[in-house]
C-alpha cells in the first residue's frame, strides 16, 4: 500500500468514526433532552429511532450517487450536512427544531458507508481485507468513544456542548476530505451488469446473511443493558461496559479477519466465523455471568469479522460502477432493517422473559449459518478461495 493510498484510507476511516460518533453521541443525552424539551421518554426515543432508521435508509440513494459523482464527494456532502445538523441541534430552542435537525443528522451519517466501501473496494483490490480491517477498526473507535465522551461532557457542562464538539470535529474531517485527490482512483459509472447482479443468487444470499447478522447484533446490543440489569442486578452503566467490550473485540477482529482474507480468501473464514457466532450465542444462553463474558468476546470477534467478509466478497463480485448501489442496499439491510430486532425482543420480554434474548439471536444465526453454508458450497464450485 503506497503512502498516498494509506493517507486516503486513514482520512476516510476518520470519516467512518465520525459517522458513528454523530449517531452514538445521542443516547447518553436522552434524559437531559427529555427534560429540556418537556417530552415523554416515548417521544424522544421515537425521534432517536427515526434518526437511526434514516441512518440505514439514506444509504439507498447515496450509494448510487457515489457511483456517479465519486465517494469522496459524497462523503464531503455528508460531513457538511452533519455540521449543519450539529449547529441546528446546538441552537435548537424547541422540540420541533431539535427533532428536525436530529433527522438531518441521521441522513448525513448515512452517506458514509456505501460511498466509502465503494472507494475502498476499488482502490485496494490487492489488500482489500487489510483496508477494510483498518477502516472498520477506526470506525469502532468512534462507536466506543462517542457515548463515553458525550456522557462526560453532558454531565460536566450540559448537552449542548456535545453538538459543538461534533461540529468542530466535522470541520476537521471536512478539511481533510477536501484535501484528498482520489477521484482518478474511482470507478466510472456503468449500468452494465448491475441489475442482473442484484437479482442473482450470490447477491441475494449475501443480502439475507447481512440482514440476519444485523438482526442478531442489534437485538443483543440494544437489550444487553436491560438483560444484565434484570438477570444479574447490574446497573445500566455496567451493562454498557459489556457493549464496549464487544466493540473492542470487534475492532481487533477486523484487523485479524482482514489479514486472513488477504492470505486465504474470504469464503472459508466466512463460514468458520458464522459458526463461531452461533456458538458464542449458545454459550450466552446458559445465563451465567462468566459465560456471558466469554460469549460476548466471541460474538464481538465473529460478528465484525462476518461483516468484513461480506464487504470484501461484494467488493470482489459486484460490477464496476455499481458497487456503491450494492453497498447501499447491504448497509440498509444491516442497519435499517435490523432495527426490527429490539421490537421483537421487547415483545417476547413482555410476553415471556428477557432470558430469551439470546435464543432469539440464535434463531437468526441458525438461519444465517444455513445460508452461509449454501453460499460457500455454490461459490467453492465456481471460484477458488
Amino acid at each position: 500500500m503506497t503512502h498516498s493510498r494509506r493517507r486516503v484510507l486513514l482520512i476516510s476511516s476518520l470519516g467512518h468514526a465520525y459517522s458513528h460518533a454523530c449517531m452514538l453521541s445521542i443516547p447518553p443525552l436522552l434524559l437531559l433532552l427529555r427534560d429540556e424539551f418537556s417530552l415523554s421518554f416515548t417521544l424522544i426515543s421515537l425521534a432517536v429511532t427515526a434518526s437511526g432508521i434514516l441512518f440505514g435508509l439514506g444509504a439507498l440513494p447515496f450509494g448510487p450517487l457515489s457511483d456517479r459523482i465519486g465517494a469522496i464527494r459524497v462523503n464531503i456532502i455528508g460531513v457538511v450536512l452533519a455540521i449543519v445538523a450539529g449547529l441546528g441541534l446546538y441552537f435548537a430552542t424547541s422540540s420541533y427544531v431539535f427533532v428536525s435537525f436530529l433527522l438531518l443528522l441521521g441522513i448525513a451519517s448515512s452517506t458514509y458507508h456505501p460511498s466509502a466501501f465503494n472507494m475502498i473496494s476499488c482502490m485496494y483490490t490487492s489488500e482489500m481485507g487489510r483496508a477494510f480491517g483498518i477502516n472498520g477498526m477506526i470506525g469502532n473507535v468512534g462507536q466506543i468513544g462517542a457515548p463515553i465522551t458525550a456522557g462526560f461532557i453532558a454531565y460536566t457542562w450540559g448537552w449542548r456542548p456535545v453538538f459543538l464538539l461534533l461540529v468542530a470535529i466535522g470541520i476537521v474531517v471536512l478539511a481533510l476530505l477536501v484535501s484528498v485527490r482520489t477521484f482518478s482512483f474511482e470507478s466510472p459509472p456503468s449500468e452494465e451488469g448491475g441489475r442482473s447482479f442484484m437479482l442473482a443468487r450470490p447477491f441475494l444470499l449475501l443480502l439475507v446473511i447481512t440482514m440476519l447478522g444485523g438482526l442478531a447484533y442489534r437485538g443483543i446490543v440494544t437489550m444487553l443493558p436491560s438483560y444484565t440489569s434484570i438477570i444479574f442486578q447490574q446497573n445500566t452503566f455496567e451493562g454498557g461496559t459489556l457493549v464496549t467490550l464487544l466493540l473492542l473485540m470487534g475492532g481487533v477482529s477486523q484487523i485479524i479477519a482482514g489479514e486472513l482474507r488477504d492470505r486465504l480468501g474470504a469464503s472459508r473464514p466466512f463460514l468458520v466465523t458464522t459458526l463461531l457466532a452461533l456458538a458464542s450465542v449458545a454459550i450466552m444462553m446458559t445465563d451465567t455471568y462468566s459465560a456471558l463474558l466469554v460469549g460476548l468476546i466471541l460474538f464481538g470477534f465473529s460478528y465484525f469479522a462476518i461483516n468484513l467478509y461480506t464487504n470484501t466478497i461484494i467488493g470482489e463480485v459486484a460490477p464496476t460502477g455499481q458497487k456503491g448501489t450494492v453497498y447501499g442496499i447491504m448497509f440498509f439491510a444491516r442497519f435499517g432493517l435490523a432495527y426490527v430486532a429490539p421490537f421483537i425482543v421487547g415483545a417476547v420480554t413482555d410476553l415471556y422473559s428477557i432470558r430469551y434474548l439470546f435464543h432469539i439471536a440464535a434463531a437468526f444465526l441458525v438461519v444465517l449459518v444455513i445460508f452461509t453454508a449454501y453460499f460457500y458450497a455454490t461459490r467453492s464450485r465456481s471460484v477458488t478461495p
